[in-house]
């Protein structure tokens, strides 16, 4: 009964996607009708002469006029408008105060490794270059080590000084270059050429704006300036000529022309829709009878389907701002961004098909232009061939730059086509068409970020925001669980080296490895990594079962914070698969002991991970990294032979038990991430010379008193929840 309710309800949920998939359709068939014949809809019915045509006789005026002309009017305003220049607010003091303090911090940290003697010149080189506060070159770090006491003291001095004479005058990003190229006239002239020069290198970067554009008050003078306009006038006496021969008709002619009642109505907006809807219906039922033919599931992810339809309709919207008699204008308008934002959302087969699309429809609304079906068409295709990893912002600009160059191709092949490739025209073309890759690699970047925060995607600018220490995820996790953050640190260095070997999604496993256990920020101190010597509040519980489940729940914990917190959810997988379906085999052998080894008395689910299993590549590095790095950790080997012994038998067990079956981890990839983990954690975990103490210091620890441990705090109510069945041994029983 309850298995014919639920087909039932599967039956219902998927004519309901049916239903609200094809009506979707219509409705974007319906917008995109609107837009491409748009024209149609809010002209008059029909004229002779349209802007941007030739007119073939001279136009005379029937009779004497005189009328506003809102078209000069509005031509005044805008060259009042950008007569106008930007405001600026009067310099904050507060820019002074903050970058005065950053100057004092970052001098007193560079003292203080210059009178680190301990330090050799290689730790020193590297403490500084360690600084990510400014940008400051390595040369200018070596001259400072090279300097002594005296000069040093000058320096810092004279920073300080030429910082704070600088900062308290205006500056603003358009005035950074010429403040930088007067810098060293104003350091003082008691030092010498070198340290000079070395005074303007440190604190050039320490001098930033301080004065803000005001869009507010620039809009409030341009409000201002484009009210003094006075109302534009234009006249006529009759028999005077409106429109001459062979001249190109501009909006104030086509203004006059229908004060004066000169145009000749031929309506032709029922063919021209009609024609608009017939092209959107074909373009639209080839589009998805190809995703439903080869792709299929795509067409369940309706947020997905709906993105797309939405990016279409506000693409070719957009190329109605352009002029595309204007062949600068025309081949300016990077539509290619939506081939780039179309291949983070679908796969790149798709989006060929997609950027297709939409080069038909921008032809068809830029009156049926076979050279704007071919710019946006192969220039978008060229993006998505070119975009090969979405996960890196730089591969965008080199996507761009492809885009450029292919559209200045096809803008030459249609001049040479016409004729016309005098020099002015050929210059005009190369420029916008390079200006469009740029433009496209801009605005699909921008589009990918708001794409990213619409659909939750792990897109590299989320994953790049989801990195930084500042996230509130990362901040609880360092305050609560220090010991776990530092061995999340560990991991993601550990899994990003391995997968920039294999050719994997290097930023996605970082990403994935710092926040893979922060659902122990619910019981921090059960996991040994929090643990202060000697303390383990799981010796209190005496319950096997109890301590299992509190190590098994930081994945469910994690997985339930994770969404809570709006990751998106091939992090929420990692957080799942990173143990796999392993078990905490520690307190299975502990329940074992306490029935005399008889595990039908034992349910082996409540010792078991929920998994899934890694099911990408990164989960299954994420998976080896995190056992490799806190078993190497535990045992503390003392050579690299221990080190590969370890990770060697951690591999096999992974490999034996099946965890990485789905992970698509080739035996070639397996064996260059063993080599990668076993050179970085020998790095990591090298062994130590032990210094004899010293007598004085030991004689002092003595006579401190230890104060009593506190107790460990009460374990956590936790669920437990069902699990699989896996016998996998866990290296990894208390972490």
């Amino acid at each position: 009964m309850n298995v014919r309710k639920e087909a039932d309800n599967r039956r219902r949920i998927s004519r309901s996607r049916t239903l609200l998939l094809i009506a979707l359709a219509v409705l974007y068939v319906v917008l995109m009708v609107v837009i491409v014949a748009y024209p149609s809809f809010v002209s008059p019915v029909g004229v002779t002469l349209t802007v941007g045509q030739v007119a073939r006789e001279d136009v005379l005026a029937p009779r004497s006029l005189t009328y506003e002309s809102e078209v000069l009017t509005r031509l005044s305003q805008q060259a009042a408008e950008s007569a106008v220049p930007p405001v600026y607010d009067p310099p904050d003091p507060s820019v002074l105060r903050q970058q005065i303090k950053l100057a004092r911090t970052l001098l007193d940290y560079v003292s203080d490794i210059r009178s680190d003697s301990y330090s050799t010149r290689e730790q020193q080189i590297a403490d500084l270059y360690a600084i990510s506060a400014v940008t400051i070159s390595n040369d200018v770090y070596d001259k400072v080590l090279k300097l002594n006491e005296t000069d040093w003291k000058q320096v810092d001095s004279q920073v300080m000084g030429l910082l704070e004479r600088t900062m308290r005058g205006e500056i603003r990003e358009d005035t950074l270059t010429d403040i930088y190229a007067n810098l060293p006239n104003l350091v003082g002239i008691s030092v010498s050429e070198s340290q000079a020069q070395l005074i303007v290198e440190i604190a050039r970067p320490l001098i930033r704006p301080n004065s803000f554009y005001n869009e507010e008050r620039t809009k409030e003078a341009k409000a201002r300036a484009v009210a003094a306009v006075p109302t534009e006038t234009r006249s006529f006496v009759q028999g005077q000529i409106v429109v001459r021969a062979g001249q190109i008709v501009t909006d104030s002619d086509l203004e006059a022309l229908t004060r004066l009642n000169l145009l000749q109505p031929t309506d032709h907006r029922v063919q021209t829709i009609l024609s608009g809807l017939l092209l959107v219906l074909l373009t639209t039922m080839i589009s998805l009878s190809y995703v439903a033919r080869f792709h299929i599931e795509l067409l369940t992810r309706l947020r997905d389907v709906a993105l797309v339809g939405l990016l279409l309709l506000i693409f070719v919207a957009g190329s109605r701002m352009f002029d595309v008699s204007d062949p600068f204008q025309s081949h300016l308008y990077p539509a290619a961004a939506f081939a780039l934002i179309a291949v983070t959302i679908a796969i790149p087969q798709v989006a060929v098909v997609l950027t297709a699309t939409l080069g038909v429809l921008i032809g068809v609304a830029l009156n049926y232009s076979l050279e704007m079906v071919m710019l946006v068409s192969i220039g978008g295709i060229a993006g998505v061939l070119t975009l090969r990893r979405v996960e890196r912002i730089n591969a965008f600009f080199l996507a761009g730059l492809v885009i450029g160059v292919v559209n200045v191709g096809v803008a030459m092949a249609f001049l040479l086509s016409r004729g016309q490739a005098e020099p002015t025209r050929v210059l005009a073309v190369t420029v916008s068409g390079l200006l469009n890759g740029v433009l496209s690699a801009g605005v699909g970047l921008v589009g990918l970020y708001v794409v990213s925060s619409l659909l939750n995607l792990p897109t590299s600018i989320r994953l790049l925001e989801l990195s930084q220490p500042g996230q509130p995820l990362l901040q609880r996790l360092l305050r609560e669980a220090p010991g776990t953050y530092q061995h999340s640190l560990q991991v993601a260095n550990l899994a990003e080296q391995a997968a920039e070997r294999i050719g994997a999604n290097a930023l996605m496993v970082r990403v994935g490895a710092l926040y893979h256990d922060i659902g122990k920020m619910i019981a921090p101190h059960y996991f040994v990594e929090n643990q202060a010597e000697g303390g383990n509040p799981h010796d209190l519980i005496k319950d096997p079962v109890r301590s299992s489940q509190i190590i098994i729940s930081h994945v469910t914990e994690g997985e339930k914070m994770g969404r809570k917190h709006h990751l998106p959810d091939v992090l929420l997988d990692y957080i799942m698969e990173h143990h796999g379906t392993t078990q905490t085999l520690y307190f299975y052998n502990k329940a074992l002991e306490a029935v005399d080894c008889d595990e039908s008395k034992i349910d082996k689910r409540l010792f078991t991970y929920p998994g899934p299993r890694p099911r990408t590549r990164e989960s299954g590095i994420l998976m080896l990294a995190d056992t490799c790095e806190s078993v190497v950790r535990a045992k503390r080997p003392q050579s690299k032979q221990e080190i590969e012994q370890i990770v060697s038998e951690i591999f096999q067990g992974r490999l034996s038990d099946g965890q990485l079956d789905q992970s698509r981890l080739t035996l070639n990839d397996l064996q260059v991430i063993r080599e990668v983990f076993v050179s970085t954690l020998q790095g990591i975990f090298h062994p130590r010379i032990a210094y004899p103490p010293n007598p004085t210091q030991t004689q002092e620890m003595r006579a401190v008193q230890v104060p009593a441990q506190l107790p460990p705090p009460p374990p956590p109510a936790l669920p437990i929840p069902p699990t699989s069945t896996s016998t996998m041994i866990n290296a990894e029983d208390f972490e």
